[in-house]
C-alpha cells in the first residue's frame, strides 16, 4: 500500500480527504483510483488503512477501514543536532535519520562548517528538508514525522542539553568513553547526540557541549563521513536503547 499524510486528528472518523501536496501525488502522480486500498499517517502517531472512495481534482476521498495509535513511549526519543553540510549532503543525513526514526534534526552552524546557508536561502531549505524527512517516514512505513528545527549555533545546542536525559558528542577524538558505555544499559527518554561537520568539531566546541553537560563518546576505531555518521550512530543507539520511534 502507498502510504500518504493527512492532517492529524483527521483519521479519528468514518472518512478523510487526501489534499494539497499529497493529494496531488496520490491522484495526478500515483493515480489511485476508487476502490484502492491506501496506508495514511499523521504524523504524529496516527496509522490508518483506507479505500478509496473518489479520486479527482488532485484530492482524494477516502473511507477509513482501520485505525491505530502510536505512543511516543513506545520508542526513543532522538535528537540529532547535525552541522550543516556542503552541497545537497544534509538532504541525506535528514533522509536516514527520518528513516530510522529520530524525532527531531537540528541543522547547526559550527566553525569548521563548509556548507554556508543565506538567511534568504533557510526557509526553502527547511521546507526541503520537510519534504525529504516525510518521503523517507512514507518509504520507511513510519508513523511519527520528524520535526526539522530552524538552522541555529553550537549555543543553541548547549541548551538543549538540558532538555534530554542524556546528551552525547560524537567526536573522532574521543578514546577513552564508548558509546555503549556512556549509554550504560540505561534507556533513557530522551538523547540528544551532536555531530560535526566535515572537518569534525573544534575543541573548543566539545569543551563549550561538555561543560553544558554533553557527553563525547567514540563510535568505534573508523572516522565516518559527516553525512553518514549520524544516522550510523544513531543505529547503534537504538540497538542500545530498544528501538526509536516507530
Amino acid at each position: 500500500m502507498d502510504t500518504y499524510r493527512v492532517s492529524p486528528g483527521s483519521i479519528e472518523g468514518p472518512s478523510t480527504v487526501i489534499d494539497g501536496p499529497e493529494g496531488h501525488h496520490a491522484v495526478d502522480v500515483v493515480r489511485v483510483r476508487e476502490g484502492d486500498v491506501v496506508r495514511l499517517i499523521d504524523g504524529e502517531g496516527g496509522e490508518a488503512v483506507a479505500r478509496v472512495d473518489t479520486a479527482e481534482r488532485g484530492q482524494a476521498s477516502v473511507s477509513i477501514l482501520e485505525t491505530r495509535s502510536h505512543e511516543r513511549s513506545t520508542g526513543v526519543h532522538l535528537t540529532v543536532a547535525q552541522a550543516l553540510l556542503k552541497g545537497r549532503a544534509f538532504d541525506e543525513v535528514v533522509r536516514r535519520c527520518a528513516e530510522l526514526g529520530v524525532a527531531e534534526i537540528v541543522p547547526v552552524r559550527t566553525e569548521r562548517t563548509i556548507g554556508k546557508l543565506k538567511p534568504e536561502a533557510e526557509a526553502d531549505r527547511l521546507s526541503r528538508w520537510e519534504a525529504v524527512a516525510l518521503a523517507a517516514v512514507k518509504q520507511s512505513r513510519g508513523v511519527f514525522l520528524p520535526r526539522v528545527a530552524e538552522v541555529g549555533g553550537l549555543e543553541r545546542v548547549a541548551e538543549l542539553a538540558d532538555e534530554h536525559d542524556i546528551a552525547l558528542v560524537a567526536w573522532e577524538e574521543e578514546s577513552q568513553t564508548g558509546l555503549k558505555g556512556a549509554l550504560g544499559g540505561v534507556r533513557p527518554g530522551r538523547i540528544l547526540l551532536v555531530v560535526g561537520p566535515e572537518g569534525g568539531l573544534a575543541a573548543g566546541e566539545v569543551e563549550l557541549l561538555a561543560q553544558a553537560g554533553a557527553l563525547p563518546v567514540s563510535a568505534g576505531r573508523r572516522v565516518l563521513r559527516a553525512d553518514w555518521a549520524a544516522a550510523a550512530v544513531a543505529a547503534m543507539i537504538s540497538h542500545e536503547t530498544g528501538g526509536l520511534l516507530p
